[in-house]
């Protein structure tokens, strides 16, 4: 493997020069665009802009809360993709980025039940290019506090989430299943690791509250319900717990 290099990159991630300064804080949602869309015109959102990619454009939202704006921005699947855009909110003025989204249950976890990310198993290729190789990312902390005294004191059962980041979805083997919950994984997703090595190098704040959808943890795969009641308190979750971080 290379050697980490934690030079500039030779792109910046405001290289298209917009014209957007976006809030200190961000919702960052791995929901449907139709959701999030909804979601944003029901607060009363309002529309600040653009990133674009080659196979969509992504619109930014700002939603007012008693306790200052928040962006508000769909997260595409996939360690890269989320990064790419990750990185851009924190070049147009995003200071704290909250991500919100689902993940496979790997232990006895029951469906839509909501999960505080207390560190990541890395197991993709993005977090390699933001800091030293080694298995683990820790979340920061003190974010991560506030989110779960929040949901303390709203009376939002959960648990802690060590995840396993693994970008190969249809490659979540039996084997591999059991060495990372050996390990201590209670969950997969596919960004988590990417996100918090992304904001660590940046110098930016993160946090990630994961909700549990299909499990893996019979060791055969069980749809469930795909996380859909999680999908729709999502968003409303997300939003309040944002406004401690």
């Amino acid at each position: 493997m290379t050697p980490f290099d934690p030079a500039p990159g030779l792109i910046a991630p405001d290289f298209e020069q917009l014209s957007l300064h976006l809030p200190a804080r961000c919702l960052f949602a791995f929901l449907s665009e139709t959701r999030i869309e909804r979601f944003a015109r029901e607060k009363g959102g309002t529309p600040l802009g653009r990133f674009a990619s080659i196979t969509k454009s992504f619109p930014i939202y700002e939603l007012q809360t008693p306790d200052g704006p928040i962006a508000l921005m769909q997260a595409p699947v996939g360690a890269p993709a989320a990064v790419l855009m990750e990185e851009r909110l924190y070049a147009y003025g995003a200071e704290k980025i909250l991500a919100i989204g689902c993940c496979g249950a790997l232990t006895d976890l029951p469906e839509n039940a909501f999960l505080p990310v207390e560190k990541a198993f890395r197991e993709e290729g993005t977090s390699f290019h933001y800091q030293e190789a080694g298995d683990w990312i820790s979340f920061d902390e003190a974010p991560r506090l506030r989110i779960e005294a929040w949901m303390k004191e709203k009376g939002i059962p959960f648990t802690p989430a060590v995840t396993w980041t693994s970008d190969g979805f249809f490659r979540e083997t039996k084997e591999k299943i059991k060495a990372r919950r050996r390990a201590g994984c209670n969950v997969v997703d596919m960004e988590a690791a990417a996100l918090a090595a992304c904001a660590r190098f940046r110098g930016k704040e993160f946090a990630q509250i994961l909700f549990t959808a299909d499990t893996l943890s019979s060791l055969s795969h069980d749809p469930r319900g795909w996380g859909y009641r999680g999908r729709n308190a999502a968003l409303e979750i997300g939003l309040a717990a944002a406004q401690v971080m």
